[in-house]
């Protein structure tokens, strides 16, 4: 989050812009994009610690550089405010401050991002800090408050949806919205908490974002009605219409899941007459894997490939969302008065920087840190390793089943969205046994202390793995996928063993293995060491029939209770629409 500018900074800023003081950077000789009439101006740019004192003709303007300016000839290069990222989600196995350390020499340097694994299992005090830990990285964090935990909360955990600790959450400085709201259907059927909320966040001069998928304009209305503001769910031009039409600010979607802006951006270049101020774009927290191609820079690429105006593209993820987020007196152009993040570029064209300045100071040249980034000690942070203690129990693992029953199976649609059957199992002593000609897996979620179970088939996911163990995954229990009882239990222990991660037991070797030590769902290594992990599981999964591209969703979304048709829960096979437990969870203690 941008922290205000205090009187002492202020002084200094007006002190450098009246020609009395020798600036502490300054930008010459470059075309700079005015993003607020959308126009390129020859211009330079003097800075004084954070901020930008002066855009023009410094020499006109009696602005001299002396000793200690620090003064960067970019002639021929055109500047372009920071990009900034509306809809992060930084921990699809990356945590924070990789994400952060790989996107600012991208010329990311802003990330307003979902808080929601921190919100989970963080106590609030933890999560205050570990934002002020962050407030100390170039690259700046704005924070959603959840309204909604996007998974089944059990009885055990429902005081995270305390009405006071909500409320706190909106009324902290660095949170900017309230969101995304993927359980909505309590809002528009006049739950009382939910509507304080809505109003508390308004009250406040926060943002609440919406997430209805397929959503009917009348649906829409009815959430725009209701206090949502901005919604990044449209894979259709005629959707985003709908969305504008209502008065929503968009965000366009170019996701490792969603890839749909080009298809958004040849359909709203085509009009005549667009609202391009209020269109924003996002990358919606892609897998690692997406990281090969760019970040915000290659939504601005993808944007100017479809058709789109350059300018336009660059408005859509730098003062577009400085106004709606009401932050636009501080960030989102170059101009005085303006934080000093600015992307040196070799063009319009070319959205990756030749250099990043963030915060008023040169922090990346030629896609790397000038000087190292700041660290997170995580061990400091006891609570961000959590425990896992069942030991594997093959006994426990083993489904018994009467002759003739019927079990529930997730059939899996698409990476993320399941049709439910129920379907019989041929059984043994051992209980239910699958045949290496059999399409379908067990598919289990359990409690990391083997409190209970939750039992399903799985089909369309792959074929013949024998044990495959996630801790990534929506509800932070132990995801099991395979076909092998002693293999499952296996993975379970190499993965606790761990603190989290992802293990692949095949032929009782570890086939494949990435330890998320961070809350089980987050990596210390690196972006890179990521992208090449995250490939060789998808890799590897195509080899055993897998037939979607991004297997990471695949495990989030399984235990996500917003999305069709049926999903594993802590109390059971939970059927969506009607809320209704079909297999109930089995208790071990």
């Amino acid at each position: 989050m941008v922290l205000p500018m205090d009187s002492k900074e202020r002084r200094k800023l007006v002190e450098t812009a009246m020609g009395r003081r020798s600036p502490s950077l300054v930008l010459s000789g470059a075309e700079v994009l005015n993003v607020y009439t959308g126009r390129m101006e020859r211009a330079d740019v003097a800075v004084a610690g954070r901020w930008i004192a002066y855009v023009g003709d410094l020499e006109e303007a009696r602005i001299r550089p002396e000793t200690g300016t620090r003064v960067l000839d970019v002639s021929g290069c055109v500047l372009v405010p920071g990009y900034i990222e509306v809809h992060a989600h930084p921990f699809i196995l990356y945590n924070p401050v990789t994400l952060a350390e790989h996107v600012l020499p991208l010329g990311t340097t802003m990330l307003i991002s979902d808080n929601l694994f921190f919100f989970l299992w963080l106590k609030e005090k933890e999560i205050i800090r570990l934002w002020e830990e962050l407030s100390r990285l170039p690259v700046k964090y704005g924070w959603w408050a959840r309204l909604d935990p996007q998974t089944h909360l059990p009885e055990s955990l429902s005081h995270l949806l305390d009405d006071e600790r909500v409320r706190r959450f909106l009324h902290h400085p660095l949170v900017l919205q309230a969101g995304e709201l993927s359980d909505w259907m309590p809002l528009l059927n006049g739950d009382e908490r939910m509507h304080g909320w809505i109003g508390t966040a308004h009250e406040w001069n926060k943002r609440v974002e919406g997430h209805a998928p397929g959503a009917s304009y009348r649906t829409l209305a009815r959430l725009a009605a209701a206090g949502v503001t901005g919604d990044h769910e449209s894979i259709s031009p005629d959707e985003v219409w709908d969305r504008l039409r209502l008065g929503y600010m968009v965000t366009l979607r170019h996701s490792s899941l969603r890839p749909d802006l080009p298809v958004l951006m040849e359909g709203l270049v085509r009009e005549r007459e667009v609202p391009w101020h209020r269109l924003m774009m996002t990358t919606d927290g892609p897998s690692p894997s997406y990281f090969r191609h760019g970040f915000v820079d290659q939504l601005i690429r993808t944007a100017i490939e479809a058709g789109c105006d350059p300018v336009r593209a660059y408005q859509m993820v730098t003062i577009n969302p400085a106004v709606y987020y009401r932050m636009d007196e501080r960030i989102g152009g170059i101009a005085p008065g303006r934080l000093a993040d600015i992307n040196v570029l070799s063009s319009l064209d070319e959205p990756v920087p030749l250099k990043v300045i963030a915060n008023g100071e040169l922090v990346a040249a030629d896609g790397q840190w000038v000087k190292s980034p700041p660290s997170i000690e995580w061990t400091r942070f006891s609570v961000m390793q959590r425990s896992f203690t069942w030991r594997a129990d093959v006994q426990q693992l083993r489904w018994q089943v009467k002759e003739g029953e019927t079990v529930p199976v997730l059939n899996l649609i698409n990476p993320v969205i399941t049709k439910l059957t129920e379907e019989t199992v041929s059984t043994g002593p051992d209980g239910v046994a699958l045949s290496e000609d059999d399409d379908r897996l067990f598919a289990y979620l359990i409690d990391r202390n083997g409190r209970w179970i939750t039992r399903s088939l799985i089909r369309g996911f792959g074929r013949n793995i024998d044990a495959l163990v996630s801790t990534y995954n929506g509800s932070g229990d132990c995801l099991v996928i395979g076909r092998n009882i002693e293999a499952m239990a296996q993975a379970v222990r190499r993965t606790f063993d761990d603190g989290g991660g992802i293990t692949w037991i095949q032929g009782g070797e570890t086939y494949f293995h990435l330890p998320l030590p961070l809350l089980g769902m987050m990596s210390e290594w690196p972006m890179e060491k990521l992208v090449e992990k995250t490939d060789e599981l998808t890799d590897k999964l195509k080899r055993f029939g897998h037939p979607y591209y991004d297997p990471i969703y695949t495990f989030l979304f399984l235990t996500s209770t917003n999305l069709p048709q049926a999903r594993l829960t802590a109390d059971g096979v939970l059927r969506v629409k009607d809320r209704t437990f079909v297999y109930p969870a089995e208790r071990w203690g």
